[in-house]
């Protein structure tokens, strides 16, 4: 199974589980697959970070929501994230930047939401957008995705 690809403790777990090992049986291969160094949840959580900052932008938030997932321990999720290389404020700039390129007259509303459901935190957003605001216009109480 390791062979085909990386995988967290409790995917390989839940793997073994399903061909109907015995939980003794899976702990013991668990173990050893940790002890032979087969696997490194550390090591998963950051490979999986910086593949997934190369391929887009997305917040801290995302990335552990994704690595906890995936079966990682919450605080070694959270260490990888923010010890990926590209600063979270400059992938939200990247987002913002992307988005009103492929749709420029898109709300303010609108590029919140979207960048909340990215994974980036309420202060960064407001941040970022207000170092937009020219580019989206005035806000309006009218319409939708309006303020």
């Amino acid at each position: 199974m390791l062979t085909m690809r990386r995988l967290t403790e409790a995917a390989l777990f839940a793997k073994l589980e399903r061909k109907g090992f015995s939980e003794d049986e899976v702990r013991a291969a668990v173990a050893r697959c940790k002890v032979e160094r087969y696997l490194d949840d550390r090591l998963f959580a950051q490979l999986h970070v910086e593949s997934a900052l190369e391929r887009r932008n997305v917040g801290d938030r995302r990335i552990v929501a994704e690595l906890v997932r995936k079966g990682v321990d919450p605080d070694a999720a959270r260490a990888a994230a923010s010890a990926g290389e590209r600063p979270e404020r400059d992938r939200a700039e990247a987002a913002v930047q992307r988005m009103l390129r492929v749709e420029p007259n898109r709300s303010y509303a609108s590029l919140a939401r979207a960048l909340e459901r990215l994974g980036f935190p309420t202060p960064l957003i407001y941040d970022v957008l207000r170092d937009h605001a020219a580019e989206f216009g005035p806000l309006s109480e009218e319409g939708p995705g309006s303020v």
